[in-house]
């Protein structure tokens, strides 16, 4: 999947979803897709999905160019479903706490008795 967006210039992301992860929030009524984008930038993500966003989902996928191209693309699935297990990153298993870490510390500050950190360049 590329994704771009005014923001990002002229740059366009690529996101692997074969490579990420996907969780229920033990909290809540929401599934997060967890995982990182490495080119062309070096982003942790978390995508939120609420039982609000269904509707929106349904609609994506029962689009006709979107049906036409999942039934054109069967074969690939199934290869996929075959060779899955090589599309689990073994450095990123610790995925789910980095994010869910960052995910604190940007949206709610670091904890109180917690020592800055300082990003080596």
């Amino acid at each position: 999947m590329k994704l771009w967006s005014r923001g990002l210039g002229r740059t366009e992301v690529f996101m692997d979803f074969r490579y990420y992860k996907t969780m229920k929030d033990p909290e809540g009524d929401q599934i997060f897709i967890i995982g990182s984008m490495q080119d062309p930038v070096n982003w942790e993500f978390r995508i939120t999905f609420t039982p609000e966003d269904v509707p929106g989902l349904i609609k994506t996928f029962f689009n006709f160019s979107l049906v036409k191209l999942l039934i054109k693309n069967i074969p690939r699935y199934f290869i996929y479903l075959w060779n899955h297990k090589k599309f689990i990153d073994k450095e990123s298993l610790d995925i789910e706490k980095k994010v869910n870490d960052a995910y604190e510390q940007v949206m709610f500050g670091r904890r109180p008795g917690e020592k800055h950190r300082r990003a080596s360049m």
